[in-house]
């Protein structure tokens, strides 16, 4: 009898462990999903330099002259992709126009409030660009000031 009991009492720990690591995992994922627009680019500039220097254990002065390189980069690589939002909206515009045929009105009003995250995500996105081109542009004029 106390072997069933321990048997079961063990099967039990198992199920509420596994029930628990999907949960979290459910949670996790959806937080993921939520708060990624929120990081944007300038966290990706920030992560990338991080591993940058985590993986090619860069020294201070490395970092310092490499950073400048990766923000040049990044502009570049964002102003590429803005070159052609126009093309990729109206793309985007006519796939949700196709789609809202096959969804349910809420659906419809769900796959808007999408769209319009993603479009949050994108300005927060032109807003990094125009300010790093700006204060790249700061910093241009200041190294050319100080080789004057």
């Amino acid at each position: 009898m106390s072997r069933v009991k321990l048997w079961a009492g063990l099967i039990v720990l198992f199920g509420a462990g596994a029930l628990t690591g999907i949960a979290g995992t459910c949670f996790y994922h959806n937080y993921e999903r939520e708060h990624r627009g929120e990081r944007g680019p300038a966290a990706q500039h920030e992560r990338l330099m991080k591993r940058l220097t985590h993986e090619l254990s860069l020294t201070a002065t490395q970092q310092a002259d490499i950073e400048p390189i990766v923000t040049r980069t990044h502009v570049a690589i964002l102003e590429l992709r803005f070159a052609h939002q126009a093309e990729v909206e109206d793309i985007l515009t006519r796939g949700m126009a196709e789609l809202k045929g096959k969804l349910s009105p809420e659906q419809q009003t769900h796959l808007d409030e999408i769209y319009t995250r993603l479009q949050q995500r994108w300005q927060k996105s032109r807003e990094y660009l125009d300010g790093t081109k700006k204060r790249l542009a700061w910093l241009s004029v200041g190294r050319r000031a100080e080789k004057l």
